[in-house]
């Protein structure tokens, strides 16, 4: 039995194998007919599904570039129906589907070559950005045909060593920016192999391939490794009352003004994770004056052990 994700085809348009399941579907889109936007498409006002937007800007913005003489004369998006030749519903339900002058690629029920006015490099185009054309499915032709397959990848950047998120971390897919937002991400990519490069100050590049099958919803954090220089260390110590009473009541405990953690019913805490240079020590327990105790300047990944504080008055 074929992998339910690779993209084989089957015999007649609109019909990959693993990729029409309409639970899958609308688990990615939305129920057919819902998340819908009036689109100009070359010219003409049509309903596509909001999340492939994206990538008809780009397609438009590459054929314009191109200067490409075709005239879209009739463009054909959502349309609840069943598929053309085959069972269950059609893409068009998603409003992820185009097909481009019926009257001049008309749905062909047989082998040979594909009878198209579409010119190659609009194709070409197409397929770029993650669109299948109906004229490259073997048996049944369908040349005014095209169906996005794409997915999800989402995760945060983590430092390799403390799991702490990564905030300045930049992205490229493909050699091209891609979003990230305080240390997550959440792309829509088109379904294929992409080459995926994390960078952030301190930590060594990572480089990457990705499959994404089509209508995948793929979770996946990456992790950096920090350079030498930034590598982190620890800072541990026991939090004290001024007249040596035991510490019943676990102390808040913060680095540079951010709370890392609580010490324990004895007053023992420890901050992992903490990068070179002098830092603010501060411990607070209710009802009591915080205490604040500035480190010595910390080398890359040195640990610095017994730093007590003494909450309240002496």
């Amino acid at each position: 039995m074929l992998n339910r994700y690779f993209g084989w085809f089957k015999i007649g348009a609109e019909a990959i194998i693993g990729c029409q399941r309409t639970g899958d579907i609308s688990k990615f889109f939305g129920r057919p007919g819902t998340n819908l936007e009036t689109y100009n498409l070359f010219g003409q006002s049509v309903s596509v599904n909001k999340k492939i937007i994206p990538f008809l800007d780009q397609i438009q913005r590459d054929i314009k570039a191109e200067n490409i003489d075709y005239k879209f004369e009739n463009i054909q998006t959502y349309n609840y129906r069943a598929k053309t030749g085959g069972y269950g519903l059609s893409l068009h339900s998603f409003g992820i589907a185009i097909d481009i002058n019926p009257q001049s690629n008309t749905y062909q029920p047989i082998w040979g070559e594909p009878q198209t006015d579409i010119p190659p490099k609009i194709r070409e185009i197409f397929r770029k950005y993650g669109f299948q054309w109906g004229g490259d499915w073997p048996g049944s032709r369908d040349p005014m045909h095209f169906e996005w397959y794409g997915a999800e990848l989402s995760g945060s950047v983590l430092d390799a060593q403390t799991g702490q998120k990564v905030t300045n971390a930049i992205a490229l897919v493909n050699n091209s920016g891609a979003p990230m937002a305080n240390g997550d991400y959440d792309w829509l990519l088109e379904a294929k192999t992409h080459d995926v490069t994390v960078k952030a100050k301190g930590y060594e590049d990572t480089n990457f391939k990705v499959d994404l099958f089509c209508y995948q919803q793929r979770p996946l954090d990456i992790t950096l490794k920090p350079l030498p220089e930034n590598l982190p260390g620890r800072i541990t110590g026991q939090v004290r009352l001024p007249d040596d009473s035991p510490v019943v009541i676990p102390a808040a405990i913060y680095l540079d003004n951010q709370r890392v953690g609580t010490s324990n019913v004895l007053g023992d805490y420890m901050i992992t994770g903490v990068r070179s240079g002098e830092h603010e020590v501060t411990a607070r327990i209710l009802l009591f004056p915080g205490e604040t105790i500035k480190t010595p300047p910390m080398a890359p990944g040195e640990d610095l052990n017994n730093l007590d504080l003494t909450i309240g008055s002496q």
